[in-house]
């Protein structure tokens, strides 16, 4: 499951504010973006009345961040050129074909709470296309030695943490003795170095609410969520308010019950009707329109930077070198480093990127009319164990009704993921797509509860991803303080990317126009 799924979701409309407020505060930006091209574009005029050449910035790499990229760049005057070493752009958003269903094989949702995503959909007039989830909740399903047993996740809870340790979804989850355990964060002091101190999920849960908590509950949402251990993942990072509602009401479940309180179910996950490769596509139209050059299976070989030179930044792809006055770099860490460590000598750009991984998400059409009653709700987290292999599985046909009437009745969309950051897992890195294949199809039927062979599958694929990235909080800060230190050393270039920002869509773009907000300079 991707970072969106994790919560039980529900039916008011999404976002926080209100869409003539988003549409508002969207033209109002265009308008005083608009102003300041004008006038950069008067100041430039000669005294013949020729327009200036407009400054050239290339991007390299065509996922979102550089897509976000080159919108910002052609809204601050530039002519703008995306180099996509891929046969098609979107990076994390992706679509295919299967069974004659057009799927996102990528991200699917994002999350609403800080207006991030919304808010930028409505600028590209989407706004109308934000559609919430079906409501219905998430499951768990827990493997024991030799059963397997499935329950609703506990309907208010973050990241697997409860906001009410005594309930009865939570007895019948971990047993009572656990959550006589879990119940004695309502008491227990709270120590004072968790006000500033460095702090992983992992830590937090087991000091506060107990193992079989962080085991049975939370360690199998952060898998599905952001493919990591709890004990590596940035509480600050992943859950952020969590941290100082905690010191504030003396104890964790408090905490969560609070941020839920000012996030309640509905408002936290929303996509896009027809799923989120649609704002591929829009962007990828906007560009067009504008006259951006969009260029497809062009990976980058070498760059080069001359301070003294009118365009300072030399490109090569292929045979063809193009010169340019800004260059943003929107790849993985992996393909960025060796093109910016000559740049960049004093930064090891490898480490940035985290930990190597593999991971894989199996998409399975069905025939299976027994399962329009969602059997499962939403989706399932996983805990590990030999009968099960994936970690997560989304019920995407019962999560989305668009999907569920674009399908039809009996016919279901099952998401399978597999993988952990910092861990070889042989299935993964195999590449064996038929042996992939055959584990998603017995890991739904185990999960849901049904008969499910090959002969009901209409159709599959596999997606995979090798550029996710750990939450890990003030590492990753000291990290990019130090590239941002370096940076600033070469006017006009700029990183971005998931592995600067963290993974996520709302992380993404807005880091990605922080980064690029100082781009008409």
């Amino acid at each position: 499951m991707t970072e969106e799924r994790q919560q039980p979701e529900a039916q008011r409309e999404p976002g926080a504010r209100g869409r003539r407020e988003i549409a508002a505060d969207a033209a109002a930006h265009a308008l005083r973006l608009l102003e300041k091209v004008r006038a950069a574009t008067h100041r430039a005029q000669d005294a013949a009345g020729q327009e200036a050449p407009r400054p050239h910035a290339i991007v390299i790499g065509g996922g979102v961040s550089g897509l976000v990229s080159a919108h910002e760049l052609v809204q601050t005057g530039h002519r703008v050129t995306v180099l996509e070493a891929a046969d098609q752009f979107g990076g994390c958003l992706r679509r295919m074909e299967v069974a004659g269903l057009q799927l996102d094989a990528g991200a699917e949702s994002f999350a609403v709470r800080s207006n991030t995503v919304a808010g930028y959909l409505a600028e590209l007039e989407l706004g109308e296309k934000i559609v919430p989830t079906s409501g219905l909740g998430a499951w768990l399903t827990r493997q024991r030695e030799n059963t397997v047993e499935s329950h609703p996740l506990p309907a208010s809870a973050l990241l697997g943490i409860p906001s009410n340790p005594r309930g009865d979804e939570v007895r019948a989850l971990i047993g009572r003795a656990a959550a006589v355990r879990a119940a004695a964060d309502l008491v227990a002091p709270m120590p004072r170095k968790w006000a500033t101190g460095a702090l992983s999920v992992g830590e937090m849960v087991r000091q506060r609410m107990g193992s079989t908590v962080l085991e049975q509950l939370v360690a199998p949402v952060v898998a599905g969520v952001y493919s990591s251990d709890p004990n590596q993942v940035d509480i600050d990072t992943a859950a952020p308010g969590l941290r100082q509602a905690m010191v504030e009401t003396g104890s964790l479940a408090r905490a969560v019950a609070r941020l839920q309180a000012d996030a309640p179910a509905g408002s936290r996950v929303a996509g896009l009707d027809g799923g989120m490769y649609t704002l591929v596509t829009e962007l990828v139209r906007h560009l067009q329109q504008a006259g951006v050059t969009l260029v497809r299976n062009a990976p980058v070989s070498l760059v080069s930077h001359d301070a003294a030179a009118a365009e300072p930044f030399t490109v090569t792809s292929h045979t063809r070198v193009l010169k340019a006055d800004k260059l943003v770099m929107a790849t993985e860490a992996a393909a960025a480093a060796p093109l910016l460590d000559p740049l960049l000598p004093a930064v090891g750009i490898t480490p940035l990127g985290g930990e190597a991984n593999s991971i894989a998400l199996v998409i399975l059409v069905v025939d299976k009319p027994e399962l329009d009653d969602a059997p499962r709700g939403s989706g399932v987290l996983v805990t590990e164990g030999q009968h099960i292999k994936a970690k997560a599985m989304t019920h995407s046909s019962a999560k989305w009704p668009w999907l569920a009437e674009t399908s039809g009745p009996g016919t279901h969309v099952l998401r399978l993921s597999y993988g952990r950051i910092g861990r070889r897992e042989a299935l993964v890195e195999s590449g064996n797509d038929q042996a992939l294949t055959a584990q998603a199809i017995a890991d739904a039927g185990t999960i849901l509860g049904i008969e499910l062979g090959e002969d009901d599958v209409l159709g599959s694929a596999i997606s995979r991803f090798s550029d996710m990235v750990p939450l890990t909080g003030s590492a990753q800060r000291e990290r990019n303080a130090a590239l941002d230190q370096a940076l600033a050393g070469i006017p006009g270039l700029h990183v971005v990317g998931s592995w600067r920002s963290g993974t996520g869509l709302a992380r993404v773009i807005a880091d990605t126009r922080k980064q690029l907000a100082v781009s008409a300079s």
